[in-house]
């Protein structure tokens, strides 16, 4: 009974053995994609924020960085291209065990270009249409018809959330916003 457990004589299972056996039961999982070749998901989104991060602080070249004591207008987005480059490194090196782009099921591809056609409309309607007209129309475009909420809370959150947020930023903060043509 004692040789079982203190050597390897062959009548039995080694401690060390057993140890390596449950050791390699614990750590497979079932819920992990099959070994690809390919790029994963994480790393596609970590190599986009680092390229998102390399154009910013490319862009950032022409304002002065300033020191520690006077920092310019060039020294906050260059901290924060160089915190989202970490983060995307970060996010890639993590991503090995994430689903590999072959075997994703893109069915929410639709639903994820109308979230960007959308940004998209407000960068665009933003100086045109003014703060609380483009903030109403993109949250009654989000929560009425992307997650397609009840008419009359999509109205009363996409109003109060525009108004309010114009009250607190452009009055109480004195931030200026941009006003639609007609006051609004």
């Amino acid at each position: 009974m004692g040789s079982r457990f203190r050597g390897n004589d062959g009548g039995g299972v080694t401690l060390r053995r057993q140890f390596f056996e449950v050791l390699a039961f614990m750590t497979e999982s079932t819920s992990t994609p099959p070994a690809s070749r390919g790029l994963r998901s994480d790393q596609v989104a970590g190599l986009m924020l680092i390229a998102l991060a390399l154009y910013v602080g490319w862009m950032n070249r022409v304002y002065p960085l300033g020191t520690l004591a006077e920092p310019g207008p060039g020294y906050v987005p260059l901290i924060l291209a160089v915190f989202l480059g970490a983060m995307g490194l970060l996010v890639m090196i993590a991503g090995g065990k994430s689903m590999p782009l072959a075997v994703m099921d893109w069915r929410e591809r639709w639903r994820a270009l109308a979230i960007l056609a959308a940004c998209g409309f407000a960068a665009y309607g933003l100086e045109r249409l003014g703060y609380r007209i483009t903030m109403t129309a993109l949250l009654v475009f989000f929560i009425g018809v992307l997650e397609r909420k009840h008419p009359a809370r999509v109205v009363t959150v996409a109003v109060g959330f525009a108004f309010g947020t114009y009250y607190l930023f452009a009055t109480l903060l004195r931030v200026p916003l941009p006003v639609s043509p007609w006051g609004v």
